[in-house]
């Protein structure tokens, strides 16, 4: 089963790193891969397991399509070991880089909404935590070194990845 990449971009500004820390909650739209139905707003963690009926497996996030009727569909929040990064550095600007992997069963993510939670780390030390996405621009001013610290023009996308 394809494992789905989910990759961000953004340019930043005396940043050393940005990160989901552990528990992040993503904000997706997922597609139904066998028609066009589209959920928006769904949250999946890898903090949170849930059962899949009918299976001894659990799953991060759970589904039906139809309630009560087909398969449930099922996401885990995971690494591709070689592939997923887990901090975007001001290296990485303005270049997409995969930061985490879903693993899908029965729905395919298609886009992420920012959101906050995000983790940002000046290129000074300071650490700026719950920094919030949604408009994608962020900025704050770094007492320590005496700079703007920022992160600008956030974007993200989802490649498929067949391998693990």
């Amino acid at each position: 089963m394809p494992f789905f990449l989910l990759s961000i971009k953004a340019n930043l500004e005396n940043v050393a790193s940005l990160s989901a820390p552990p528990g992040f909650q993503f904000c997706l739209t997922v597609k139904n891969p066998q028609g066009e139905d589209t959920r928006e707003g769904i949250w999946v963690s890898a903090a949170d397991e849930f059962p899949i009926s009918g299976s001894r497996g659990t799953a991060n996030y759970v589904m039906r399509w139809v309630k009560g009727v087909g398969k449930e569909a099922s996401m885990n929040v995971t690494e591709v070991k070689g592939v997923t990064h887990p901090e975007y550095t001001g290296d990485d600007s303005d270049q997409f880089v995969p930061i985490v992997a879903f693993e899908c069963r029965g729905l395919d993510p298609i886009e992420l909404k920012p959101t906050g939670g995000w983790r940002v780390e000046s290129t000074s030390g300071k650490v700026f935590d719950d920094v919030d996405l949604s408009e994608g621009d962020w900025a704050e001013y770094d007492e320590d070194a005496g700079e703007t610290v920022g992160v600008y023009e956030f974007t993200a996308r989802f490649d498929v990845h067949k391998g693990k």
